[in-house]
């Protein structure tokens, strides 16, 4: 644990206000003061760093336990646009050296304060295909180096508009870290527009489901809009965020006045919205964003000071929450257990196993491939399996051409389904949501599942796993147990994957080939099932369903499917890769055909069966 997390955790952090703010109201000259670099604030932490330590000063005086970096537009591709990428790690660590002088100046008083590298979005959004993942993330990556190098005690990704770019920014950090070998803590701060979405369209479950699957320590909101507007997403936040959070708001929502931003909230408003904010919604770290100053945070903290009576920061407020693990599209979240149902994977964007799609994929139709996708999300599935492996095509252009399409255009979220690791891999680099990988096994050992859950951790996905390992495919119970346990093992102890991010599917295979050694098949997948469930309740169980009735027609085929979903999810499955709309629920069946269903599963035999 470090010293900043330790302070967040024992009493509210108070944190600056806007050094924009404090710049642009400031009398500088273009020549002199920004050395011809016009609206480039962070050449300011070279020449002019008594202002820009003025400014922390200010803060610092005004009862900050913490000041942001002037960093906010310090990765390199950023200060390229002003010649001064091969600046960026200077530019940061003497950013993190004058707030350290800062601090210098109160160290009589005894008082704990931080240097917070701040890391703003740039301006080019990856899910809107303006800048490549790789890129962006070797930008964010020489940026932290150099916060690194002056002493940050914390990252901050703040004015998060798009998870891509959070994705890339947090994994730069972390890049950054270990070639150091200095771990600091990481928040994330997005900006919920008043549209109540981020600038991609992002929700705030979307963007949380994502960020907490790459394992930062805060996450907030900053920007955007003043406290009013940010009111129902802190409460989301405080019912369901599982770790800690900050909040960092405008100065009320910006109005021109006379030609002028304005930002209308007093100080004394904003630390009553703080107030509000703290008790009842259980924040942990406050401050201000656009139009704040020092006055400001005088405010918030003379109110932060009044809840203990005296002189010292109160603690943070116990909240209650309730996380749902989930996975997410770039627009919105999907929990990974449906009440009273089963998570639908649906099948039919795969090249193997839709002739449709396979031709379309052929020819480039990716407006039909496209619609494939909406059509099934209408049918009801929750989540999408896209599988490009076509013999003769490039997997990794088809599967980033379906990607780029599909990201800006489905809700539902997408599982990534290759038996390559590069094209896993440049999957993940396009996708902003919460992906599933399709999948991993043992069959050649180990070293290509530990490849595939490395991209997993890093890009925060979910896995599907299945009950293969060097002796082949597991058919009966006790081999899919065994397999299932060495799977929960490698993926959720030796590698931290939540336990309900890991999706095992034990496998079926079809039980109407007619032969003796096929018949018992389904059922020991779903005696599997039952125990795999007991035994390891947390994870998901998914299966693909459509084999268990391979080779019958399609009608038998729907009857079989539906019968045998039935039972499974009963025995403990959450999830099946299906063509939802083939799917029917029992009623609605002849009972006679559900009875031929389940003696086919249950191997019930008759005089008048075939083996009489």
């Amino acid at each position: 644990m470090s010293k900043f997390l330790d302070f967040v955790d024992s009493q509210v952090l108070l944190l600056d206000g806007a050094m924009g703010t404090q710049i642009q109201g400031a009398d500088l000259e273009v020549e002199k003061d920004y050395w011809g670099q016009e609206n480039c604030s962070e050449i300011l932490n070279l020449s002019r760093p008594d202002f820009i330590r003025n400014v922390h000063m200010k803060y610092f005086a005004a009862g900050s336990d913490a000041v942001e970096t002037n960093t906010f537009g310090g990765s390199t591709l950023t200060l390229e646009e002003f010649g001064l990428g091969e600046k960026t790690i200077e530019i940061n660590r003497r950013a993190c050296e004058l707030a350290h002088e800062a601090i210098a100046e109160f160290s009589h008083d005894g008082r704990p304060r931080f240097v917070i590298g701040a890391i703003g979005p740039g301006t080019k959004l990856p899910s809107l295909g303006h800048i490549d993942y790789d890129a962006l993330e070797t930008a964010f990556a020489v940026q932290a180096e150099g916060l690194i190098q002056g002493k940050a005690d914390a990252f901050l990704v703040e004015t998060a508009q798009d998870p891509l770019q959070v994705k890339a920014a947090v994994n730069g950090a972390k890049l950054a870290m270990e070639k150091s070998g200095i771990i600091l803590p990481i928040m994330v701060q997005v900006t919920v527009e008043t549209t109540g979405t981020l600038l991609v369209g992002s929700d705030i479950a979307a963007a949380a489901t994502v960020i907490e699957a790459l394992g930062v320590d805060v996450m907030g909101l900053n920007c955007a809009t003043g406290p009013q507007e940010m009111a129902d997403h802190v409460r989301w936040l405080s019912k369901n965020w599982p770790r800690r959070i900050s909040v960092l708001p405008n100065a009320g929502l910006p109005e021109m006045h006379q030609g002028h931003v304005h930002f209308p909230l007093s100080p004394d408003e904003m630390a009553r919205w703080l107030e509000r904010f703290l008790k009842e919604d259980g924040i942990n770290i406050v401050g201000g964003c656009c139009g704040t100053n020092e006055n400001h945070i005088a405010s918030i903290n003379a109110m932060l000071e009044r809840q203990e009576g005296g002189k010292r920061r109160p603690l943070p407020v116990a909240r209650t929450h309730h996380w749902i693990p989930a996975v997410a599209s770039l627009f919105q979240q999907v929990e990974l257990r449906q009440d009273n149902a089963i998570l639908s994977i649906g099948e039919r964007c795969n090249a193997n196993g839709s002739k449709k799609f396979r031709e379309a994929q052929d020819r480039e139709d990716w407006d039909t491939c496209l619609d494939m996708a909406k059509e099934q999300i209408r049918e009801g599935s929750h989540t999408l399996d896209i599988c490009t492996a076509f013999v003769g095509r490039d997997e990794i252009h088809d599967m980033s051409a379906m990607l780029s399409r599909l990201r800006g255009s489905v809700t539902a979220p997408l599982v990534i389904d290759s038996t390559e690791l590069p094209v896993l891999e440049s999957a993940l680099k396009l996708y902003g949501g919460k992906a599933i990988i399709n999948s991993i096994n043992f069959e050649d050992g180990e070293e290509p599942a530990h490849k595939r859950m490395k991209l997993a951790k890093k890009y925060g996905a979910a896995v599907i796993a299945l009950t293969i390992d060097e002796q082949g495919m597991a058919k009966d119970v006790d081999r899919k147990l065994e397999i299932a346990h060495r799977l929960y093992k490698f993926c959720c102890v030796d590698y931290g994957l939540p336990p309900s991010d890991l999706m095992i599917d034990p496998l079926t295979f079809t039980i109407c080939t007619g032969n003796e050694d096929d018949r018992q098949l389904g059922l020991w997948t779903l005696d599997a099932i039952e125990r795999i469930h007991k035994e390891l309740p947390d994870i998901q169980i998914i299966l693909g369903l459509s084999n268990i009735s391979f080779g019958l027609n399609p009608a038998a085929r729907h009857v079989l499917n539906s019968v045998y979903l039935d039972h499974a999810q009963k025995r403990g499955m959450t999830g099946a890769i299906i063509h939802v709309s083939k799917i029917m629920p029992l009623h609605k069946i002849p009972a006679h055909e559900v009875a031929a269903a389940e003696d086919l599963i249950f191997d019930r035999r008759s005089p008048k069966s075939d083996a009489a």
